[in-house]
Order: structure tokens, then sequence, then C-alpha cells
């Protein structure tokens, strides 16, 4: 468990840093930071998503699969499911984004797992020729049983545009990484 005057800082660092990120957001790095206790980034076994029961619906979990050279999903609540058109547990990261978003997104979990550090993006998505999503979501590192930082914890909050222009469109998207050192 994290002290309560570390949680405190490092909570507070994160709302400094991005101030407009909704509450549910801050109870889900507040679980991640209980689950770290001293270490930089938490282990996997050390974090249960029970602790966080309102925000299971929201929450995703990808590790990195050395044979298959991608980052697989192994949970992923409700919202995120029906947010990608079906259920996403086994599908590898370049399955559920495509190969056109795949490289960006492949790149930036390679930094976050790298360096450590937590990354937060506010983002409208279009994931259907016929829908748009917005997404807030704190995407944040944890180790594996070997020690090797190679598993990705997500929390998504989405919202469903009704009124979708047609055509391809690029949406502006806000990310913020905050190396995980900074936040102990």
């Amino acid at each position: 468990m994290t002290s309560s005057s570390s949680k405190d800082r490092a909570l507070s660092e994160f709302r400094r840093r991005i101030p407009d990120a909704k509450p549910e957001i801050h109870s889900f790095l507040g679980a991640w930071l209980d689950a770290r206790g001293d270490a930089l980034v938490p282990h996997r076994k050390s974090f249960s998503p029970m602790t966080i029961p309102t925000l299971l619906r929201f929450v995703w979990m990808y590790e990195f699969d050395p044979k298959r050279q991608d980052f697989v999903c192994q949970l992923a609540g409700e919202s995120v499911n029906e947010a990608w058109g079906g259920n996403i547990k086994g599908r590898t990261i370049r399955e559920v984004v495509g190969k056109i978003d795949y490289p960006a997104v492949k790149q930036r979990w390679d930094i976050i797992v790298g360096q450590p550090a937590i990354q937060y993006g506010a983002v409208e998505e279009r994931l259907t020729s016929l829908e748009t999503w917005q997404a807030e979501r704190l995407l944040l590192p944890m180790a594996s049983p070997d020690g090797t930082i190679n598993v990705m914890l997500g929390c998504s909050l989405y919202s469903l545009q009704r009124s979708v222009p047609e055509g391809t469109q690029t949406f502006p998207e806000h990310i913020i990484r905050i190396p995980c050192a900074d936040l102990q």
C-alpha cells in the first residue's frame, strides 16, 4: 500500500497537470497508486479491478505477448467492448485499433511501458463509419510476475456522439504523459 501522503502528493501532481480530468479518472489512478506501494509501478497481481467496482465497465488490460509481438487484451469491461463493437478479449491491439492507427498506438504504449509513464488522453474517435465516440482515458503501466513492465491497464470513459457528419474526419487529441517517477 502506498502511504497516504505519497498517494496524496501523486494525486495532487496529477490534478496540477491535468485539472479537467473526470473524477472517475482520479479514482482509477488512486487504485493504481494503492496497488503500487513503494514500487515505481505495481505488479499486475497487486491490482484487483474489484477495488474499483463502479469503474469495471470502463476498465481494460493488455499484456505484451512476445510470440505475437503485440499487446493482447486480457480484460475488457462492457462499455469498452460496446465502444469497439464486440468482445475484444484475446485480440491484439493491432486487431482492435486497425492497421492505420496501430503504429501510433503501439509507439505510445512502448513509451508508457519503457519509460515508464502514465498517459492521459481525451479524444473523439470514429470507431465505425456511423458512430463517433468521445473518450477520456488513463493508461497505466504494470509489471508482469517476472518484473517486466509489459502490462497496460486502462480506463476509457466513452460517450457516443449521435450526430456524425459523413466521411472521414480527423479529431483533435489531447495527450499528456507523466513519468511514474514524477508521481512518487
